[in-house]
């Protein structure tokens, strides 16, 4: 049966949804409301009643499987109830336990807290008793301090160093401890506040005397005293701000109109130069309220020698203060702290910001300095053209300034003048400097351009040597006047190079552009003769103005020479330009004069008396002859360049002998009768040429290879044709002019005659040297002209060893390829 019961709750369980009512958030209002709201969608109440029937049913079978599970189980449920007797057995017997113990902490807390009370009213009457006895303690030291400071007071002037120790150690105190009501101490103040003013103002007194009298020892126990009172560094700001504020001050005086108007009026200037100084009323910034124009009815040559007469004043306060901070500085660097041996000056350092009491002090002056000189400049148009004119001047005071401190550190100027302090204080000259600069350059350029004028009759007329004077005599004023100071020297050397170099630009617009001849018969030919009298002028005037700079380089030293050298080159480079354009004409025209040799008969019969030639020489030499002359005495003879003529000249004649024997040996058809005329015009030619350069005291051995291979060309037209491949007969030709003679000897031949390399390229015979001229190599050459040989005869092989000349051509081909 119980089976059977256990069975049938299994089944009945499939019908209820334990989980509904299992769910941690089921709500019975909310399951009944849902109920209620499906039954009202429904439109049916049966459906409550059998919602209802089935809750009533579940509980009735939860009921039953509840009491099948007692039944089941009922003698552990009776266990379960006895242990629940023994356990309040238990409980009460600890609660009994937990009553006893909080007896005993009672009576525990009672034995504890009577005796902490009275161990903290003892512990509180201890620490009473220990600040008492350190207020005492310092109340001691205090009274000792204060008698030690009395006894140190009354000593004098030579323990006022530990004066000033005893007396911070006395503000130590007090300032660290309320004595306020202690009548010991407050009846003490007064005579530690007139202490404290007594010591400060004897630190006072003998930092100032130190400073005034540059005397070390006395500034180093001012400045003891200050470090021992911890007001050290503040004392030297307030005294370098001081001697700052002073020379502010002088600054603006010395730039202030109205003071110059005024004690130029009442002629007070010579009494009282520093009177502006004293008047701190009086500033650049009154400009705005003063007549400037009132300045053209005063002198204003007095009135800039007041202004100069200030500022020397000036620059002496100025060195005078500078002086002293660089001794104050010695001396803060020499005292150290005798614990941590840390410099004074690195404390004042710290306070100034600045790496040294120096550096501190140019940099605010020279802030100072340009700002009051820019100010009064932009407000005084008398005081900026003074500044800028005289700018020398104003930079001379500035260098005297710096000697004398240059001189009080033992150093010379010139080393000086590479320290920051000097550096920085010319900066602030910089823009005076520039405009001084500005108005130097155009002096220079201003007496270049009168002599350049853009229009008139002179236009286009070349500057003379009164020109050129005036121009470096200007220059050289300028390098003079800034010759004092080495940067300022070099900028004006700057300058005088752009004026060199507009001089330059200047001449060579005054050039002609086009090439024309330059020879001429007649001397109305007023095209050639100006276009080589513009050139020779220009030359020389050239020539004499880079003469004329090195001579004004002489006295300056080699860092100014290396700057101005370049306007003086650039002078000697036009010049040689020129000379180089007219020597390149006079070969133009010689070698068109020597290519007329190839017009002259060289053929002739010869006469039976010495073989004399029909005519003592050929007509192109003597018309070459006229011409070389020419060149002598209507160009090269005008130069005034010194020994570039000479230089010229030889150029000329290695040119003119260059093109002879070139072209005499292409000279074709040359017999024997032929050989002698051009022997003959052969010696015409040395004798002419050495004419010329002994006009320039050269020798014709100065020609150099051309001259040797003239003198070796000259028997070779009388040797035998295998002798020509000798090395002792042709020393000094060239295998170019040896081929070109056995062609033309081969020539003489009524068959297998060789051809010249011209006609072969088809160029005629001057194309055809300036093309075997441009051969950067001997053997192109050689080989070009044995190419023309080979190549363009119409010979065969065969046919071409036959020929005498062919095989020596080849002969001088081979020794040169051995060479090689």
């Amino acid at each position: 049966m119980p089976s059977t019961a256990k069975f049938n709750l299994q089944e009945t369980d499939k019908y209820i949804d334990y989980d509904t009512f299992l769910a941690e958030n089921f709500d019975a209002s909310d399951y009944a409301s849902t109920i209620i709201k499906q039954s009202q969608k429904a439109d049916d109440t049966t459906d409550i009643g059998i919602e209802l029937s089935k809750l009533t049913f579940s509980i009735d079978i939860v009921n039953k499987q509840i009491r099948e599970q007692v039944v089941a189980n009922y003698e552990s449920l009776l266990k379960q109830v006895t242990n629940v007797k023994e356990l309040d057995q238990i409980l009460n017997t600890v609660q009994t336990n937990i009553n006893g113990l909080n007896n005993s902490l009672k009576t525990l807390s009672l034995k504890i807290k009577a005796p902490y009370k009275q161990l903290s009213t003892y512990a509180r009457e201890l620490e009473n008793l220990r600040q008492t006895c350190e207020l005492l303690r310092k109340l001691h030291r205090f009274i000792l301090l204060k008698r030690r400071l009395e006894t140190q007071l009354t000593t004098g002037d030579r323990d006022v160093a530990t004066a000033a120790l005893t007396m911070h150690e006395l503000d130590t105190i007090m300032s660290k401890n309320d004595f306020e009501g202690v009548d010991i101490v407050t009846c003490e103040l007064e005579f530690i506040e007139k202490s404290r003013a007594h010591i400060e103002g004897e630190a006072q007194i003998l930092l100032r005397e130190g400073i005034e009298g540059q005397n070390q020892a006395k500034m180093a126990v001012g400045l003891q005293v200050f470090y021992n009172l911890e007001e050290m560094a503040q004392h030297v700001q307030r005294v370098i701000e001081g001697m700052l504020n002073e020379l502010i001050e002088n600054i603006k005086g010395v730039v202030d109109m109205p003071s110059l108007l005024s004690s130029q009026s009442y002629g007070n200037e010579a009494n009282s130069p520093n009177q502006a100084a004293a008047s701190p009323t009086m500033s650049v910034r009154k400009l705005n309220n003063s007549n400037e124009s009132t300045i053209g009815q005063h002198n204003q040559k007095q009135l800039a020698t007041a202004v100069w007469a200030r500022m020397e004043n000036l620059m002496k306060s100025m060195s005078d203060q500078c002086i002293k901070v660089y001794s104050l500085e010695k001396v803060l660097e020499i005292k150290k702290d005798p614990l941590t041996q840390i410099s004074f000056l690195e404390e004042v350092s710290k306070m100034l910001d600045a790496n040294s009491l120096v550096s501190y002090f140019w940099r605010v002056l020279s802030g100072h300095f340009e700002k009051e000189l820019k100010e009064a400049t932009k407000k005084s148009k008398f005081l900026q053209t003074i500044f800028v004119g005289e700018y020398p001047k104003l930079l001379k005071l500035l260098q005297d300034f710096f000697s004398r401190v240059a001189i009080y550190n033992g150093t010379s100027l010139t080393d000086y003048s590479q320290t920051p302090e000097y550096v920085i204080m010319l900066r602030s000259f910089h823009t005076f400097e520039a405009s001084f600069l500005a108005k130097s350059l155009q002096r220079m350029t201003d007496v270049i351009k009168s002599t350049f004028p853009s229009y008139g009759g002179l236009s286009r007329t070349p500057p003379g040597r009164n020109n050129v004077l005036n121009i470096t005599r200007v220059i050289g004023n300028e390098l003079e006047t800034a010759s004092f100071e080495s940067s300022l020297l070099q900028a004006v050397a700057r300058n005088s190079v752009k004026a060199l170099s507009m001089f330059c630009v200047k001449c060579e617009s005054l050039l002609p552009s086009n090439e024309q001849s330059i020879y001429t018969t007649s001397t109305s030919n007023s095209g050639v003769i100006n276009y080589l009298n513009i050139n020779i002028e220009m030359s020389n005037i050239l020539y004499y103005m880079h003469q004329s700079v090195w001579k004004i380089l002489e006295e300056y030293p080699e860092k100014i020479v290396d700057i101005v050298k370049k306007g003086a080159d650039d002078c000697h480079v036009l010049m040689m330009n020129i000379g180089n354009k007219l020597v390149e004409l006079i070969k133009k025209d010689a070698e068109n004069m020597l290519m007329k040799i190839h017009q002259e008969d060289f053929s002739g019969k010869v006469r039976k008396n010495n073989f004399e030639p029909e005519e003592d020489s050929s007509s192109y030499m003597k018309e070459l002859a006229k011409h070389v002359r020419y060149y002598h005495v209507n160009i090269l003879h005008n130069f005034s360049c010194g020994v570039e003529p000479k230089s010229w000249a030889k150029q000329i004649s290695k040119y003119v002998l260059h093109v002879f024997i070139f072209q005499a040996s292409i000279v074709c058809p040359l017999n024997e009768s032929g050989k002698l005329k051009l022997a003959g015009d052969m010696a015409e030619l040395e004798f002419t040429i050495s004419q010329f350069l002994s006009e320039y005291g050269a020798r014709m051995e100065e020609v150099g290879d051309e001259y040797k291979a003239l003198r070796a060309f000259r028997p070779l037209l009388f040797l035998d044709s295998a002798q020509l491949t000798a090395a002792h007969h042709t020393s000094g030709l060239s295998k170019v002019i040896l081929i070109h003679h056995l062609i033309v000897r081969s020539q003489q031949q009524q068959q297998h005659a060789l051809p010249l390399p011209n006609t072969v390229y088809g160029l005629s015979k001057q194309e055809y040297m300036k093309w075997m001229d441009t051969q950067s190599v001997e053997n192109e050459a050689v080989q070009l002209a044995l190419d023309a040989i080979t190549n363009g005869s119409n010979l065969t092989k065969a046919k071409l060893d036959e020929i005498p000349e062919y095989k020596l051509i080849l002969q001088i081909v081979s020794d040169d390829e051995e060479e090689k």
